[in-house]
């Protein structure tokens, strides 16, 4: 299984610190554990297998695009630079991740706030499987603003 690397941003005692979270499909879990603690019925997130070539080809490509960041930013906080600063730091690879959200929501409207799951073959003629959390990729992205 592939998993994701998200970057977001959270308010914590009046300044923003920057998290980095490996989701896996074990985010289903804990969504549905937070509801049951609560006394509420479990309910796991909407998902969508993406088959169609073009579409996994899209929604790798965010996945790309988000990976490349977190990448970044987690390079730079190691460094020891102010995660507020390295968030806003890479404003293109931001910028492509927004760009490629935008462009996968205004193609599939109905996959915002869905969780996709698709498969591909790499270049060892593996067959990959991946998942992307379009829920919190949006809120992250509607979090992170850099001036």
């Amino acid at each position: 299984m592939v998993g994701i690397l998200l970057t977001g941003v959270r308010m914590s005692e009046g300044r923003r610190t920057f998290r980095i979270t490996l989701i896996v499909l074990a985010v289903l879990c804990l969504g549905s554990i937070s509801g049951v603690a609560a006394g509420q019925t479990a309910k796991p997130l909407p998902s969508i297998e993406v088959t169609a070539p073009k579409d996994v080809a899209d929604v790798e490509a965010l996945h790309d695009a988000l990976a490349t960041l977190s990448e970044k930013v987690t390079a730079c906080v190691k460094a020891g630079r102010k995660p507020e600063i390295c968030q806003c730091s890479y404003p293109q690879d931001l910028a492509r991740l927004r760009k490629g959200y935008a462009n996968l929501i205004q193609q599939h409207p109905d996959w915002k706030d869905q969780l996709l799951s698709y498969h591909r073959l790499n270049k060892e003629g593996r067959n990959i499987s991946g998942t992307l959390v379009l829920q919190n990729l949006r809120r992250q992205l509607e979090m992170l603003i850099c001036e």
